[in-house]
């Protein structure tokens, strides 16, 4: 849980509406971590206005193969909400080798799915 913790603590440094932070980690090594970050103006393309967290922990390491990522979303008080990661950094991670996710899910509870589960791939 201590690395879910990290997480969680590194979301609230982020500066953008949704507060979230990943944390990549091989066995109890961090490799890296992130915030979610502002990429261009909203007005520009809003669709692309920030880089996913998951994203940009991968673009800060390249050893990826057989690790594993926390990803964490708080609200401004700092309560943990909801964090699976979207079907876009689900294929990134995946691509990269990172074998499991674990996320937030409420204030509470974490889930992980497993990334090199078939039945998962079919779902993305």
């Amino acid at each position: 849980m201590a690395l879910m913790d990290l997480a969680i603590r590194q979301a609230m440094h982020s500066r953008c509406r949704f507060r979230m932070a990943a944390v990549l980690v091989a066995g109890s090594r961090v490799l890296a971590w992130s915030t979610n970050l502002r990429r261009n103006s909203p007005v520009i393309d809003f669709r692309h206005a920030t880089f996913h967290a998951e994203e940009a922990v991968l673009r800060r390491t390249r050893h990826t193969a057989r690790a594993e990522i926390y990803v964490a979303r708080v609200n401004r008080a700092g309560v943990p909400l909801l964090a699976r990661p979207c079907p876009r950094c689900q294929k990134a991670l995946t691509a990269a080798g990172v074998i499991r996710a674990h996320y937030t899910v409420d204030p509470v509870a974490t889930e992980s799915m497993n990334l090199l589960d078939p039945t998962y791939r079919t779902l993305i």
